[in-house]
C-alpha cells in the first residue's frame, strides 16, 4: 500500500474515532439517580421559584424547621409537559416533593418525581417500575 492510502486510512479511522468520542459524551455527562437513594417526602415553603433554565429544573424549598432545600426537577422540556413551568407555583406557597434525597446526608437536595401544590401534581419523571 503507497503512502496515499495509508494516509487516507489514518485520516478515515480518526474521523471516525472522533465521532464515536463525541456521541458517548451525552452519555457519559448524564448522571442518574446513584446519588439519590433514599425516598422522602417533604413539604415546605416556595423560597425560590422553578427554574427551566438550566439541564434541569430547579427550586428551593424550606421546610419547617427552616432547613433550606434544593429540589431538582426533570429536563425543562419534561418539566413544561407535566404542566410545572416557571411562574405556576408562587414564591411562598407550600409545596409537596416526592423524589430521593442525597446519599450525601450533609446536602439537603432532592430529585423529585412529583410536585404537589394546592392539589395539583405535577409527575416530572414517571414513577419507578416495581
Amino acid at each position: 500500500m503507497n503512502a496515499q492510502g495509508r494516509n487516507w486510512i489514518v485520516t478515515t479511522l480518526g474521523t471516525l474515532t472522533g465521532w464515536m468520542l463525541l456521541m458517548a459524551l451525552p452519555a457519559s455527562a448524564h448522571h442518574g439517580w446513584s446519588a439519590n437513594d433514599t425516598e422522602i417526602e417533604l413539604s415546605g415553603t416556595l423560597e425560590t421559584g422553578v427554574s427551566l433554565s438550566g439541564p434541569h429544573g430547579t427550586m428551593q424549598i424550606r421546610d419547617v424547621d427552616g432547613e433550606l432545600w434544593d429540589i431538582t426537577l426533570a429536563p425543562a422540556p419534561r418539566t413544561h409537559r407535566a404542566g410545572l413551568r416557571e411562574g405556576t407555583v408562587p414564591v411562598g406557597d407550600t409545596v409537596t416533593v416526592h423524589g430521593q434525597r442525597s446519599a450525601d446526608a450533609d446536602r439537603r437536595e432532592i430529585k423529585v418525581r412529583r410536585v404537589t401544590w394546592n392539589g395539583q401534581h405535577f409527575d416530572v419523571y414517571p414513577p419507578p417500575r416495581s
